[in-house]
């Protein structure tokens, strides 16, 4: 009898030894991601990236393991993510958005952990600039959007432009936005907000004053809150036209845009990742990069919603 237990017994230590061994496989390479916040635009940045480098080093036979963290908007949430992938010694780090990316180069400052980052507006601005930093930049051609306004407000006075005020990346859009429009001879009106709850009162400015188009740059916060942003123009009777700096966004409270293809610049990041990792690059030498190409499109159940009449000469751009 005590020799089938003990026959059992070893059976059993063999088995969980077997699946303990397949199941502790260590893959080639640790991937850490901090994503300051989810919504459209950076959810398909880090799946854009994924999908890029899981195939890149699936064709070299490799294997990746991703340990994700969502910060949550949370400045704080995003230095403990940072933290914790660096004291895990992960191999390459990728940060989704400017608030991350600064989270993750004061950690990795003194290791030789990569980082290759993604949507944040200037690489220069945010100084996200070293050794171990790569990536790209979601930059809008902002000139650009604010032509677009002028085309769908044809003899507009006024333009809005709503942004976070806590968000570096958001504020030099605004900048950039309201020294082209009033180099163009419009009238600029600030809309900065610290929460959400300010949307409502800043419609109802923007109608007080007779602000004829707004703009809403890349701006995180306001894009997890597109809904309602949407809601408020709305129920404060401001309906106004809205362009935002991403499609994503657009398509729910925007009625056109010229966007930046987030999916695109994450899989140009995960090729990044890709040569470091792979020795073939130093992130040094890859530097970060600015979009190069922006889709028109539009949004007509917005434009209906709003009670605004697209004119044709946007709608036929689209088409072409």
């Amino acid at each position: 009898m005590k020799k089938i237990i003990i026959a059992v017994l070893l059976i059993a230590v063999m088995a969980c030894s077997v699946f303990a061994f397949a199941g502790c496989t260590p893959a080639d390479y640790t991937v850490g991601i901090v994503q300051h916040i989810k919504h459209v635009a950076l959810d398909k940045s880090y799946e854009g990236f994924k999908d890029k480098l899981t195939e890149l080093m699936n064709e070299d036979g490799k294997t990746l393991k991703f340990v994700y963290n969502d910060a949550q908007g949370e400045p704080s949430f995003n230095t403990t993510a940072a933290q914790t992938l660096v004291n895990r010694r992960v191999d390459l780090i990728f940060a989704i958005a400017t608030p991350s990316a600064q989270a993750v180069m004061a950690e990795i400052k003194g290791t030789s952990i990569p980082m290759v980052f993604s949507a944040v507006t200037s690489a220069t601005e945010a100084d996200l600039v070293g050794d171990n930093i790569a990536g790209t930049t979601d930059l809008n051609d902002i000139g650009r959007q604010i032509d677009l306004m002028l085309e769908l407000v044809p003899g507009a006075k006024k333009f809005g432009v709503m942004y976070t005020t806590s968000e570096q990346n958001s504020v030099i859009q605004k900048d950039m936005a309201k020294a082209y429009m009033e180099s163009k001879g419009i009238a600029f009106v600030d809309g900065g907000i610290t929460e959400t709850d300010n949307v409502e009162q800043v419609f109802k400015t923007f109608t007080n004053q007779g602000v004829d188009c707004v703009y809403i740059p890349t701006d995180n916060k306001l894009a997890a809150a597109a809904d309602t942003v949407q809601g408020f123009n709305i129920s404060t009777g401001a309906k106004i036209p809205v362009v935002c700096g991403e499609s994503g966004m657009n398509d729910i409270c925007g009625i056109a845009t010229y966007g930046v293809d987030y999916y695109s610049i994450g899989v140009r990041s995960g090729e990044m990742a890709y040569e470091i990792l792979s020795g073939k690059k130093t992130a040094k030498e890859l530097g970060y990069e600015d979009p190069d190409s922006f889709e028109l499109s539009v949004n007509q159940s917005v434009a209906n919603a709003l009670g605004f009449t697209i004119p044709q000469s946007v709608l036929d751009k689209v088409n072409k």
